[in-house]
């Protein structure tokens, strides 16, 4: 198996399943398992809200942004109106929190977003927003244990890597990563690779996906963005 292909997000084959719909990295889904009895030791039920994300799902999402079919927000949680932005402000305010097809993190089943069902029961439907990880929203005692283990290294081999405001994707206190995997896959970004997937392309694999949107605005500015909105910590 190519990593290249796991690290675009164009192979499951090392995934399993965590949930009838979710999906994670082997290795992965046994550190989470385990820090998840840890936390229901502290009264906490550690949920994942989203794993696994596959280019093709990727692209979708970013597509439906450009359009204005899909939500974009700011880093309060308010709705943006695409009239009012240029084609590099849109951009960059999608990049915020959503990556380019081919360099999100989900892609590599190494990734989770995270939730506590014990602070606001099992029908409630987590946003994935600042206010809810903040000292006044529902996973913020989460959001503190798990700081605390990260901090001392105790977190089973889980980190945020996008804990700090660098300038590029914003803070994602929801965001965990097991770092031992991940690893593999985080250097492997590159604009040779990406920009014929991105034109619509045959992969390794010989499969066509959909052509991003925008090319047009990015490819002037790749490797600027790759910088800016690509994590490897």
């Amino acid at each position: 198996m190519q990593q290249s292909l796991i690290a675009f997000g164009l192979s499951k084959e090392h995934l399993v399943s965590i949930t009838p719909d979710l999906w994670a990295e082997g290795e992965t889904a046994k550190a989470f398992e385990v820090l998840g009895r840890r936390a229901a030791e502290r009264g906490l039920d550690l949920r994942v809200a989203s794993a696994f994300r596959d280019y093709d799902r990727q692209v979708r999402i970013i597509n439906g942004k450009w359009a204005g079919d899909r939500p974009v927000i700011d880093g309060e949680g308010r709705l943006l109106d695409r009239a009012r932005y240029d084609d590099d402000e849109w951009l960059n305010s999608i990049l915020r929190f959503s990556a380019l097809p081919g360099t999100s993190r989900h892609h590599w089943g190494t990734d989770l977003d995270i939730w506590d069902a014990s602070a606001a029961g099992e029908d409630y439907r987590p946003l994935l927003s600042p206010p809810e990880y903040e000292p006044s929203g529902p996973f913020f005692e989460m959001t503190r244990w798990l700081d605390e283990l990260i901090a001392a290294d105790d977190a089973e081999g889980f980190y945020k890597p996008y804990a700090v405001d660098r300038g590029g994707i914003a803070p994602e206190a929801w965001h965990v990563s097991y770092r031992p995997a991940a690893l593999n896959y985080q250097d492997m970004v590159s604009a040779e690779s990406l920009i014929p997937l991105w034109r619509g392309e045959p992969d390794d694999n010989g499969k066509i996906h959909e052509p991003l949107a925008m090319l047009e605005v990015i490819e002037p500015q790749v490797d600027h963005l790759l910088e800016r909105f690509v994590l490897a910590p």
